[in-house]
């Protein structure tokens, strides 16, 4: 994964409000905003996750299919899902990202329930605490074998 053009890193605990907005931190907003994001929900380590998909994380999706040794007619069937699966959204002048409420039930995401934002690199995870915790510690085991490599952490 190339992310030598994308800054979304960290993670933010947050809440969302009542009309389904989040926060967005100033840094990221610095990043994407004034751009199209695209919200799509998807499983990391089997759980739900909300991600927030640049245009730039978007398009590289598209063209890893693309560029597969997949059929066209496989091709046009998950490049179908992905456009049918994500939904178009922005950050506000107040620098809030605005949620469809269809897009919260799967993830368990709830309005005025504590949340919390992962940069990826290109995109944003949105998760709810309990799946945060879950996904985290499920990744420890992970990382610490990969970093016997690299000896960043």
């Amino acid at each position: 994964m190339n992310t030598k053009n994308h800054s979304l890193g960290g993670f933010y605990p947050y809440k969302m409000d009542a009309k389904c907005r989040v926060s967005i931190p100033a840094d990221w907003r610095a990043e994407i905003e004034g751009s199209t994001l695209r919200l799509m929900v998807s499983h990391n380590e089997e759980l739900p996750t909300l991600k927030v998909l640049t245009e730039p994380e978007f398009e590289r999706m598209q063209e890893e299919v693309n560029v597969s040794e997949l059929t066209p007619a496989k091709k046009r069937i998950i490049l179908g899902a992905l456009f049918e699966r994500s939904v178009k959204t922005h950050i506000n002048d107040q620098g809030k990202l605005v949620i469809p409420k269809a897009q919260l039930d799967h993830p368990g995401i709830v309005p005025g329930q504590p949340l919390v934002l992962c940069g990826r690199g290109g995109f944003i995870e949105i998760l709810n605490e309990e799946n945060h915790e879950k996904l985290r510690a499920a990744r420890e085991a992970t990382l610490a074998e990969l970093d016997e490599d690299f000896g960043f952490f």
